[in-house]
C-alpha cells in the first residue's frame, strides 16, 4: 500500500512539473520537448547508461593526436575522470529532474554516445 503512494505522489509530482505552455494540443508544431523537465530526466538516465562510453572515446581521441601509447594511459586516465564526471552529472539530472534549467546539460556534449561518435570519426 505505501508503495503505491509513494508511486501515485511521485506520478502526480512529474505530471505538476510540466511547463503549461509545454504541453501540446493535437497539431501542435511549437513543443519544445528540450525545455521539459522529462528531456532533463531522459538526459540523466542515458548518461547514467552511457558514461563508461566515455573511457573508449576519450582514449581514442588521445591515441589520434598523441600516439596508441598515450592514448592507453593518458586516455584512460582521462576517460576515467570523464566517466565520474558524466555519472555524477547524469546522477544530478535524474535526481534534479523537477528543478528548472532543464535545457542547459552540465557537460558538452548532451550525451556520452555523442562524444564516442565524434571520437570514431
Amino acid at each position: 500500500m505505501r508503495g503505491y503512494i509513494l508511486s501515485a505522489c511521485l506520478f502526480l509530482a512529474a505530471f505538476l512539473c510540466f511547463p503549461a505552455h509545454s504541453r501540446a494540443e493535437i497539431g501542435d508544431g511549437d513543443t519544445r520537448w528540450g525545455a521539459t523537465p522529462l528531456h532533463k530526466l531522459e538526459r540523466g538516465v542515458i548518461n547514467l547508461c552511457t558514461c563508461p562510453l566515455e573511457l573508449p572515446a576519450s582514449m581514442v581521441s588521445v591515441a589520434d593526436e598523441k600516439g596508441e601509447i598515450f592514448g592507453f594511459v593518458i586516455g584512460a586516465a582521462e576517460g576515467a575522470v570523464t566517466v565520474l564526471f558524466r555519472a555524477v552529472s547524469g546522477a544530478y539530472d535524474t535526481l534534479t529532474f523537477f528543478i528548472p534549467s532543464y535545457s542547459r546539460p552540465i557537460m558538452e556534449p548532451e550525451y556520452a554516445i555523442e562524444s564516442f561518435e565524434e571520437a570514431m570519426r
